[in-house]
């Protein structure tokens, strides 16, 4: 079998006129990862689909002499060649393209090949009745129609073959993109609190940004983070501030809304994207999750010791033509000056206004 199948064409001769060359790609990264049974990683597609988009021509020479010397390649290949050619590369958007591409592929085949199958097995069974009713009703049949009859036999077999084999190729693709669904799941979720992580939330409030400005609607970003969480891994150990973080991730479940977005955006550091809503209404809304937190008495240990904490909070309202850097910036200024005048409150961000520039001041509460 070669070692790239009919996906194995150099990509940069060009694609099928009117089609997306993207896809085309994306078609071929697939092919390889069934060809040589590799894992949809993201970092497998990422050096499948660099090596079939052509963008890492050290990378395709790299690949090929590899291929030429071994016929076929193993996952210790991939980590080598992604370990020396993409691994030093800003990866998140890159992967992200990649997994895309490769979803609308699998879509595709999987579609196809399941449309293929039925017809083939639909087109075996009617050629398999016709010929038997041919033979029973005409055994006096001269030679040429004998032998047309026995080529459609074959074709009936080769079609059930066809049909077999079309049905493993969609499973197999069915299972691919399972599989690919689920790494970029696990590639936008925090392992230890399940909630969505940094990259996720960044991707989050763009599009939140986005709806925000569109539909002429308020939209709100409360950061917040555990008060003294160094001590509670010095005095009680790290077990126990895991223990501590799913709490509070458990906690800021409860606490959210249907249409709230949360994160967990760095160590002991959480995030709340709340659309549709105002400034003041999202300063009570935090305030509320202040309070649940502070009341919620944490399990930790093999005795099941009960550990309390307190968060401190900042609030941010989106502002006319500002960009989600800037509402990033304004909630992290707020919550550390809660940090500041000394934690377990809510400090509300007040930009200035063109008629008081140097009265504005962030508002603080407990």
């Amino acid at each position: 079998m070669p070692p790239l199948g009919e996906a194995g064409r150099d990509p940069r001769k060009g694609t099928t006129p009117g089609r997306d060359p993207a896809i085309g790609t994306a078609h071929a990264t697939m092919q390889s990862l069934l060809d040589h049974r590799m894992s949809p990683s993201p970092e497998n597609y990422l050096v499948w689909f660099s090596y079939h988009a052509g963008t890492h021509p050290e990378l395709h020479d790299a690949l090929d002499a590899r291929l030429a010397a071994q016929g076929r390649l193993e996952q210790a290949d991939l980590n080598e060649m992604h370990a020396r050619y993409c691994a030093g590369e800003p990866q998140a958007q890159a992967i992200g393209q990649v997994s895309r591409q490769l979803e609308a592929a699998l879509n595709d085949a999987a579609g196809m090949l399941g449309t293929a199958h039925d017809n083939a097995s639909s087109y075996g069974t009617r050629l398999e009745g016709l010929t038997d009713t041919l033979e029973a009703a005409f055994p006096s049949l001269n030679e040429p129609l004998r032998r047309i009859l026995a080529d459609t036999q074959a074709l009936c077999h080769s079609s059930r073959t066809l049909a077999q084999r079309l049905a493993e190729r969609a499973r197999e693709a069915e299972a691919l993109r399972d599989a690919l669904q689920e790494a970029r799941r696990a590639a936008a979720t925090d392992a230890l609190t399940g909630l969505p992580n940094r990259r996720a939330f960044e991707e989050r409030l763009a599009e939140a940004l986005a709806r925000a400005t569109a539909e002429q609607t308020p939209l709100c970003l409360l950061m917040f983070d555990i008060d003294h969480f160094k001590s509670v891994n010095d005095r009680h150990g790290h077990p126990a501030g895991d223990a501590v973080l799913r709490g509070v991730a458990d906690t800021l479940r409860e606490w959210a809304r249907p249409h709230d977005r949360l994160a967990r955006v760095g160590g002991e550091e959480f995030a709340a994207i709340l659309p549709a809503t105002c400034r003041e209404a999202a300063a009570g809304l935090a305030d509320s999750l202040r309070r649940a937190v502070a009341n919620e008495g944490f399990l930790v240990g093999a005795e099941g010791q009960r550990l309390s904490v307190t968060v401190s909070l900042g609030v941010a309202q989106l502002q006319s033509e500002e960009t989600g850097d800037g509402l990033l910036s304004r909630a992290d200024a707020a919550l550390y000056d809660a940090k500041r005048q000394g934690r377990d409150r809510v400090v509300l961000d007040m930009p200035p206004t063109p008629e008081e520039p140097e009265e504005a001041r962030p508002l603080s509460w407990r």
